[in-house]
């Protein structure tokens, strides 16, 4: 009889069933860490400035305390929200500032995703980031925004009622960009599945859409910063005439590119042909610029002077039509419609619409109050604007695809008539 073998020192972990799921309960503490920290993340952005800005004024008779309050007054404007300063509401969103911060939210989220993803596997990936992820990273943002809005009693400037319920626009963008990708693999089952409820084109459009959408930004950021350019030695004297310090003139600085944004929207909309109004009264157009009376701010200075334009100005309107067209393109060149002329069109129009729709919803988060009376309203006209750029970036897009339909079936034609040709002469000689 053979000897026992002698007990073994290592034990096998029991194999794990395979209908065992993750609770999404496990990712709820690293969510909410996660999101706690990019809130924290976008405060220092700001807090850090206006710090700069309070040890370069020694004359100030105001505390570090007023300096940090009034910082977070400006994160949650920041953020989309309106803020009263001395019975004066501003509700103008610095939407460069805003991009920094969904920036940073997006990284945030984008390494919570990846870490909970590769921790639980694709099988439960999609329900932990629907019932864990999402509602962690957004309620940990959420709590910490609470804590700024206590900063903000008492302070030279507060935000509205609903403040930190409209903060939660930053973490729920950053996550959409995250989670909202229905053609990658990696995305969320629950978004594909969202997807696949629509046509089979929908996920193509709906990239191509945000694309066009960045580029109709990026053609009115370039056509800002060009006429800033231009402009600079108007800029450059009026910021002397603040006479401030180095410090000072580094914070000053920095509010004004946070409008950088802003300005690309109403260069979008001078482009569009409603222009825009940097006061009640006033209006830049293709047919004139009549800013009237303006406050004294340095980027104002590139602001065009009092003048009526000629009828070749409205050439402009071209340049959105263009980018409607390069939308048909590349719907056309990413989807094959298999002669579905309706399907191609369709796809071609959603996609123009979400760009538009992106856009719009920007510029609206841009435009509003800053200060009373004249300065209650400044930005584009919103709603001729999202007009006129709808029917310029469909009309764009159509006619792109239009042409390319009827040149294709001009090609049929051609190629059908000298086939028909030798067969009909063919058959007049039988005869």
């Amino acid at each position: 009889m053979r000897p026992l073998a002698p007990p073994s020192t290592t034990t096998t972990p029991p194999a794990k069933s395979a209908t065992a799921t993750t609770s999404p309960s496990t990712a709820v503490p690293a969510a909410l860490r996660a999101g706690a920290l990019a809130a924290v993340g976008t405060w220092v952005v700001v807090v850090l400035p206006a710090l700069v800005g309070w040890l370069a004024a020694p004359e100030t008779t105001v505390g570090w305390f007023s300096a940090v309050s009034l910082a977070s007054a400006v994160w949650f404007l920041g953020h989309g929200q309106s803020v009263g300063a001395g019975g004066v509401a501003i509700s103008v969103t610095p939407l460069l500032l805003l991009a920094v911060f969904v920036h940073i939210a997006y990284r945030f989220a984008r390494r919570l995703a990846a870490t909970e993803r590769h921790r639980v596997g694709g099988t439960d990936w999609s329900r932990v980031a629907q019932w864990g992820v999402v509602p962690g990273f957004v309620v940990g943002y959420g709590l910490v925004s609470a804590l700024f809005a206590l900063l903000t009693l008492g302070g030279p400037a507060t935000p509205g009622v609903a403040a930190v319920l409209g903060s939660l626009l930053v973490p729920v963008a950053a996550l959409g960009f995250v989670m909202l990708r229905p053609d990658d693999e990696e995305a969320p089952a629950f978004v594909r599945t969202w997807f696949r409820r629509g046509p089979t084109w929908l996920p193509s459009v709906w990239r191509t859409g945000w694309r066009a959408a960045g580029l109709l930004l990026g053609l009115g950021l370039l056509v800002a910063v060009v006429r800033l350019a231009v402009s600079w030695s108007a800029v450059a004297d009026i910021q002397d005439q603040y006479g401030s310090n180095l410090g000072a003139v580094v914070v000053i600085s920095l509010a004004q590119l946070a409008l950088l944004g802003n300005g690309a929207t109403w260069a979008l909309s001078f482009l569009a042909g409603p222009g825009f109004q940097v006061a009640l009264g006033s209006t830049i157009s293709p047919a004139g610029a009549h800013p009237g009376l303006l406050p004294l701010v340095p980027v104002f200075g590139a602001l065009p002077q009092a003048a009526d334009y000629p009828a070749m100005t409205y050439a402009v309107l071209l340049a959105p039509v263009a980018l409607g067209a390069w939308v048909g393109r590349r719907v056309d060149t990413e989807l094959e419609f298999f002669g579905d002329v309706r399907a191609r069109l369709l796809a071609t129009g959603v996609a123009a619409v979400v760009a538009v729709a992106v856009v719009v919803a920007v510029t609206a988060l841009g435009r509003g109050a800053v200060g009373v009376d004249r300065l209650s309203s400044v930005g584009p006209h919103l709603w001729s604007f999202a007009a006129a750029l709808t029917a310029e970036v469909v009309a764009g897009a159509l006619l792109y695809v239009g042409a390319l339909i009827l040149l294709e079936r001009r090609r049929e034609r051609s190629t059908q008539e000298p086939d028909a040709g030798p067969g009909a002469g063919a058959t007049a000689d039988a005869d």
